[in-house]
């Protein structure tokens, strides 16, 4: 058993929306903890200099200093995560916590971000019917690295089957809702609506629209990160994965929700024409290749997670369609 209310904590991606909001929370339910984050730049780390942590401005591909930041942690918070690459920074991760468990009283813990672009499917805004679960554990191992993510999570399973630390993946659907964090508060996907529907005059959406979703509240993801964190602080002697899971029985889904892009986005589109942003209102269908970034006619989404659900999660935050509003960036100026 051991104490998750002293601890020193590295926060990578703090400026992120995920990572900003996760920090808050961290704050308050952690105070006597010590926290520090990794900022890129002199500029971020301005933004984070009124909350109470220690500020390191350096980047992820700076191998020796995140290696000397992670040897000093007992828990690592990974939220700077690319949908490719990263592997470097994940495997120097793991190598400094796992040199740290061998002299550490408290079992280090690697809270890693992912997301559900590893299991993306199909085009045309057509419903898929494969339902992908986070239990399917010989599938995710029979996965190519060149889904996103894979590459990277594969190096936490095999650090969970190893045992030495207490290694977690948390893979996010779509992440809806205003984060708290000091710099980002919006996710990608909403906002890369919003921008396409401001230069086109009308909000659009991929084929039919009918392809299918996950989501979770920023908010309610937060919950997700710290009931897992002191799940592996006060459970350590049992969060090793098992054998036969090949280290994927430490793969946490996160959605709460589904939705499908249609509905939302021609939602998105009246709330935009109401306040002056669009042309016309409701949205429309484009083509795959009309699209911007982060606008996908794929599926992505797993059943809920039985697992999330044992460490205490459930949804307590609206869904999406009534958090539309909270998620629109500033209006345009008049």
């Amino acid at each position: 058993m051991s104490s998750t209310s002293d601890l020193n904590i590295l926060i990578l991606g703090a400026n992120g929306y995920i990572g900003g909001t996760v920090l808050t929370d961290l704050l308050k339910s952690h105070p006597a903890s010590s926290i520090t984050a990794l900022a890129r730049t002199q500029a971020k780390a301005d933004l984070l200099q009124p909350l109470k942590v220690k500020i390191v401005v350096g980047e992820l591909e700076d191998i020796p200093l995140l290696k000397s930041l992670v040897a000093q942690s007992d828990v690592v918070l990974n939220f700077a995560v690319p949908f490719g690459g990263g592997d470097a920074s994940i495997q120097a991760i793991v190598d400094a916590l796992e040199e740290r468990s061998a002299t550490s009283v408290i079992k280090p813990t690697l809270l890693q971000t992912s997301g559900t672009g590893t299991v993306l499917y199909g085009a045309g805004g057509i419903a898929g019917t494969d339902v992908w679960s986070d239990e399917d554990y010989d599938r995710w191992n029979e996965l190519p690295n060149e889904a996103y993510f894979h590459s990277g999570n594969k190096i936490v399973a095999a650090a969970a089957l190893r045992g030495k630390i207490s290694s977690y993946i948390i893979m996010s659907p779509t992440v809806y809702g205003k984060g708290t964090g000091v710099d980002n508060k919006l996710s990608l996907q909403i906002p890369a609506y919003v921008r396409y529907a401001k230069r086109e005059g009308q909000a659009a959406y991929i084929g039919k629209g009918e392809n299918i979703w996950g989501n979770v509240h920023v908010q309610d993801l937060s919950s997700l990160y710290l009931l897992i964190m002191n799940h592996a602080l006060v459970s350590s002697d049992s969060t090793q994965a098992s054998t036969t899971s090949h280290g994927w029985s430490n793969l946490i889904y996160a959605g709460t929700g589904q939705h499908t892009w249609g509905p939302v986005i021609k939602t998105l589109g009246d709330l935009l024409y109401a306040r002056g942003d669009v042309k016309q209102p409701g949205a429309i269908e484009i083509p795959d290749e009309k699209g911007d970034m982060y606008m996908f006619g794929g599926n992505s989404f797993l059943a809920k997670s039985k697992k999330a659900e044992a460490f205490g999660f459930v949804q307590r935050e609206k869904n999406i369609m009534d958090s539309m509003k909270e998620a629109l960036p500033a209006p345009l100026p008049k």
